[in-house]
């Protein structure tokens, strides 16, 4: 052992001269390897005595570490770090995650885009499960047992029901101020339904849009005008232009009125009470003689906030009995919310039927708004409002109301309310709403057209 000390003590070398005084270099190094202030400890010096040392009877001396190309190690080399396949793999997935969630954003949507969101949040609580440990991660894995179960709900009530597929021309459909939504230019907009479960087609139809982004009415192009309100019955949706009820009432009064389609699908009454608040079709309402709105106590639903589709239009609150204007549903957090869970396919089958619909706090709402627009229509515009009725005796009474209730209500508030209801034995081998779809066909657009045509009649006489 002391032969072993005696052997190193030369390698310690004490450097005592000035600082810049070039430092001895070992010829088998070179350079010193570990410089540390005046005093340096020169690996390579070692060397040659530890060979001295291992001459010595029963001494050995420890090889250093050697590359694969037979060159000594620095002891003070870090190694290389290499990640793990597991790490690699994470990665892999969180990338892939976040390419699923950027697609499904960014894709238009269908009924199967809640099956899809679902599978992508079971996949997000698998993945984090995987990354983090203890309690955490008990608790995501709860997350993904539940999310699993809702994903297999979602997906046996899509194949059930098996709804149907609406394909739409780009631009069709664009965000409008104030009414929420709307054609984007003039132009012909192919719209196609095909069923869920056999692809057949429902309608393949073209939409007319005009210079005005309302749907063409072939009238009296100037003129003492009847204006359209509602939604995609009184648009016409999934019939040619020749058969929507705006035109239906041209033809029928022998074009002698400027006919206007001012109404989209999903409209609602608080775009009617929206765009007579504003004036936005004062341009066109040069000569108005009566405002016509087709509507539901279904219609409800959209007055209250409560149709997923509707978030961009008017929301409306009753204050003293009056609706008051408050912005556009989306800009209430409830209403927001609620479309992650009605708009599925097991909400529809398992919750709608029992749990859904109006309650009688939106008729009410639904009725105001209706009464509010028929004033200003008088007020504003100095002609009455027809109001074509089509009641859902079976809906009013989840409400806890009435057919005849709702319709005296509206009368009470000065508006004229027909009832729109059509009896299919008056049109025997005709069918009044589009097969597999359920909006009004021609004839029945035709048999509205002329309710219109005879109340107007007897207003003017």
């Amino acid at each position: 052992m002391l032969l072993r000390i005696a052997a190193l003590v030369p390698a310690i070398v004490a450097d005592r001269g000035p600082r810049d005084q070039p430092r001895p270099r070992s010829e088998a190094c070179g350079t010193p390897i570990v410089p540390s202030g005046w005093i340096s400890l020169r690996f390579c010096a070692v060397v040659p005595y530890a060979r001295q040392a291992a001459s010595f009877p029963g001494a050995t001396v420890p090889r250093l570490p050697r590359s694969s190309t037979d060159r000594a190690l620095d002891r003070h080399s870090l190694p290389r770090y290499v990640r793990s396949r597991g790490t690699i793999l994470k990665i892999i997935a969180l990338f892939a995650l976040v390419g699923a969630g950027v697609y499904l954003r960014g894709s238009p949507w269908s009924s199967w885009n809640r099956f899809q969101e679902l599978s992508l949040g079971v996949a997000v609580a698998v993945y984090v499960a995987a990354v983090v440990r203890g309690r955490l991660r008990d608790a995501f894995m709860v997350v993904a047992s539940v999310g699993l179960g809702l994903t297999v709900a979602e997906a046996y009530a899509l194949v059930v029901s098996a709804p149907a597929i609406e394909i739409n021309a780009p631009g069709y459909s664009v965000l409008r101020s104030i009414v929420g939504w709307g054609p984007g230019q003039p132009g012909v907009y192919r719209a196609r339904k095909l069923d869920g479960r056999s692809g057949s087609v429902i309608y393949d139809v073209g939409y007319t849009i005009d210079a005005d982004r309302n749907r063409q009415v072939i009238s009296a192009p100037m003129g003492p005008t009847v204006a359209f309100f509602g939604d995609s019955m009184t648009f016409g949706q999934g019939v040619p232009d020749a058969d929507t009820l705006p035109q239906a009432f041209a033809d029928a009064t022998g074009y002698r009125w400027h006919v206007l389609n001012l109404a989209f699908p999903g409209y609602g009454p608080q775009q009617f009470l929206r765009a007579l608040e504003t004036d936005v079709f004062r341009d066109l309402l040069t000569e108005p003689r009566l405002f016509v709105l087709l509507t539901a106590p279904w219609h409800a639903e959209r007055s209250s906030c409560l149709s997923d589709f509707g978030a961009d239009g008017p929301r409306y609150v009753l204050v003293d009995g009056m609706p008051r204007y408050e912005g556009t549903c989306r800009g209430n957090w409830p209403v927001r919310l609620r479309p992650l869970w009605t708009r599925t396919a097991m909400y529809s089958m398992f919750f709608e039927p029992v749990f859904g619909g109006a309650r009688s706090v939106d008729i009410d709402l639904f009725v105001s708004i209706l009464v509010r627009a028929g004033q200003l229509a008088r007020g504003k515009y100095g002609v009455p409002t027809l109001i074509l009725y089509w009641p859902d005796e079976a809906y009013t009474r989840r409400a806890g109301v009435t057919e005849a209730q709702i319709m005296g209500r509206l009368r009470e508030g000065g508006l004229v309310v027909i009832d729109a209801r059509l009896d299919p034995k008056d049109f025997p081998g005709q069918e009044l709403e589009i097969p597999g779809d359920g909006h009004p066909t021609g004839v029945a657009n035709r048999a509205r057209a002329l309710l219109v045509r005879d109340a107007l009649a007897g207003m003017t006489r």
